[in-house]
């Protein structure tokens, strides 16, 4: 009896024994599981910090300005000046989001800069100087394909509405006391051509003391108008009816051709781009409506 209790109690004191030492690894284990949850924490609450940093940095970045419109860049004989500047101005109303930028000049100069490399922002060239179109192509400048012919001016003969002195082309030359008025050839598609037909003609009966040389065509319009000279070569397109001068006829085509302008696209320019738009407008029904309104022929 004694040998069985004494047994009895040994088992119970293993018992308790082994669930004393479960109860110590289960408190361990605990404790150790306890530190991963809290350094998980940390880490998220890092996280969110950086993200949030992150955020507040991109939001005081500026925002980037809007770009500005396309800018085309036009490079014109000085004697389109007046037409283009009202078709500019009806494209860009049409167009907001396309600005024209011109620089007139005389053809031979025009060609030059480009040539040199001065003009290196052109996308249109729009002159009468066949020469040159032939030049700016075979240097690579000019697009040969999107090359062509637009319209035709013409050297004519004006004087004073009221002068009735000069009623031919011939009166000018029948009288040597005949005065007559130029625009500077060397600033002046006018003035060169007059030039080269008074070279033609200096055989006439002439006085080339007689012959004036002014600035430009304003300068022209208005001796001519107040009868201080007789007589002028200008461009017809150069003629309004506002200017108190009409045109007695045009230069003999056996002396001095027709101007022939022609419209080129740079090589750069691609298809559907800014330039590329103005350049087809330029062609439009509106377009050669409003030349033919300046005196050109189309």
């Amino acid at each position: 009896m004694i040998r069985k209790n004494v047994l009895g109690w040994a088992l119970l004191l293993s018992l308790c024994v082994i669930l004393a030492a479960c109860s110590n690894n289960d408190e361990s284990s605990d404790n150790e599981s306890e530190p991963d949850e809290t350094k998980e924490t940390e880490e998220t609450t890092e996280d969110e910090t950086e993200d949030a940093s992150d955020e507040a940095e991109e939001s005081t970045e500026e925002v980037p300005a809007a770009e500005e419109g396309d800018i085309v860049h036009i490079t014109a004989e000085q004697s389109l000046e007046h037409v283009m500047d009202e078709l500019i101005t009806l494209f860009e109303e049409n167009n907001e989001d396309i600005k024209i930028d011109v620089q007139y000049g005389h053809t031979e100069t025009l060609t030059e800069d480009l040539i040199e490399g001065n003009d290196k922002d052109m996308d249109i060239y729009f002159s009468s100087d066949d020469e040159g179109y032939d030049s700016l192509v075979e240097a690579g400048i000019l697009n040969q394909l999107a090359t062509k012919y637009l319209l035709i001016n013409e050297l004519v003969l004006v004087t004073g509405s009221d002068n009735e002195d000069i009623a031919t082309y011939n009166d000018i030359f029948n009288n040597e006391d005949v005065s007559l008025t130029i625009v500077d050839p060397e600033h002046s598609l006018s003035g060169t051509k007059a030039e080269e037909l008074l070279v033609h003609e200096e055989e006439r009966n002439m006085n080339p003391d007689n012959v004036k040389t002014v600035e430009d065509t304003e300068a022209a319009l208005k001796d001519i108008a107040a009868n201080s000279t007789d007589a002028g070569f200008l461009l017809r397109t150069d003629i309004s009816t506002d200017d108190d001068v009409r045109i007695i006829s045009r230069a003999p085509r056996s002396i001095t051709k027709p101007l022939v302008y022609g419209l080129g696209l740079s090589n750069g320019v691609d298809d559907g781009s800014a330039a590329d738009t103005f350049y087809n407008y330029l062609q439009s029904e509106e377009a050669l409506e409003i030349f033919t309104n300046y005196g050109y022929i189309v």
